[in-house]
């Protein structure tokens, strides 16, 4: 942009969310993936683009609003009321343009249904960063449970050595998760969907209705699963080392619902349908991002039989966080998904 310009414009912190598009009610603003371009013919330099960029991609240069050398300035001002149903039908026909240019914008760039999550936007680039971090946090702490030790840990001392693992494995991925939001300066609960959307109670019955059909399918996929394996002889003798994990005990037992019914879900949703799905979405679009991560989430399950009905429960969540614009939904369902598993995995112990 020349010198002097009322706007500065700075394309490489554009995140894509099309926020200032909305809030140009005369239609001068164009954004790209690679560029800023402003109509100086239709501008007014009102400034709304500037206050709605968080990451300051457009700003609102000192005294520009009162330039009179500003390339529109020449222009005649209209002189008649705005209150009147002629002028507030003119305000609502250029609303409903600015918001239906704002939606194509998002569909051109890919960003995901709402633009940004508390306004941080994740990357293609993030979404990778925090797999890598999953994935090594993952194979550390396989092989730490499966090394020998050396004099040999009491057996008083294992379930807990284990439960330690698992949680130092959490903590990981959360101090990662909230170090890529911190470094660009975003709020982590917004920018994880972990703020209320804002839906009102009427929202919120929809969206419990929608974790109550997911559970009743995903739980149905599961079983004619099981059902069908068994019957081929393809089911395996064990399907759960929950309580080999966590022991069979009561306190076992307390210990697997605060680890996987609790914490588990929440920093699974924060990982892959949090930053991998928003990061995918940005780039590719909602369903090629949904099939991703749920492949991602069925692998990292590390278990070959279960692979497809822990797709068809990734698919699911992947969906409900994307349309609900919440973790929320998909972190109640994931839940409760790991209840029903908890407390099957334990009956049988109790049955035998």
């Amino acid at each position: 942009m020349k010198p002097g310009a009322p706007l500065g414009l700075d394309p490489r912190s554009c995140d894509g969310c099309g926020s200032c598009v909305s809030a140009c009610t005369r239609g001068a603003l164009k954004v790209g993936r690679t560029y800023l371009k402003v109509d100086w013919q239709r501008c007014d330099v009102c400034g709304a683009c500037a206050r709605v960029c968080a990451p300051r991609a457009i700003v609102l240069r000192k005294g520009a609003a009162a330039s009179s050398s500003a390339p529109h300035a020449t222009r005649p001002v209209a002189r008649h009321s705005t209150n009147t149903p002629r002028a507030r039908s003119a305000a609502k026909i250029a609303e409903v343009k600015a918001s239906g240019r704002a939606v194509l914008q998002r569909a051109i760039s890919g960003t995901p249904k709402g633009g940004s999550r508390g306004g941080f936007q994740w990357t293609l680039l993030e979404a990778a960063a925090m797999l890598s971090v999953t994935f090594s946090a993952f194979m550390l702490k396989e092989a730490l449970m499966l090394a020998p030790l050396a004099p040999p840990m009491p057996a008083a001392w294992e379930t807990p050595a284990r439960v330690g693992l698992l949680a130092a494995y959490y903590v990981v991925q959360v101090a990662v998760l909230v170090w890529l939001v911190r470094r660009r300066g975003g709020d982590t609960l917004g920018a994880l969907g972990l703020k209320g959307t804002g839906r009102g109670l009427r929202g919120a019955l929809f969206s419990t209705a929608l974790v109550v059909a997911g559970l009743v399918v995903t739980r149905l996929v599961a079983s004619l699963y099981v059902y069908v394996t068994r019957n081929a002889g393809l089911m395996p003798s064990a399907t759960t080392d929950l309580p080999a994990l966590f022991g069979s005990s009561t306190t076992g037992f307390m210990l697997a619902v605060l680890m996987v019914v609790v914490i588990g879900p929440v920093v699974e949703e924060a990982v892959f349908r949090g930053a991998l799905l928003e990061g995918m979405t940005a780039r590719w679009g909602m369903w090629p991002a949904i099939i991703a991560q749920a492949l991602l989430f069925a692998v990292f399950h590390r278990s070959l039989w279960l692979l497809f009905p822990t797709f068809v429960l990734g698919v699911a969540l992947g969906w409900l966080a994307h349309t609900r614009e919440s973790l929320w939904p998909s972190i109640a369902l994931h839940g409760l998904y790991n209840a029903i598993t908890v407390a099957a995995a334990f009956l049988v112990v109790v049955a035998a």
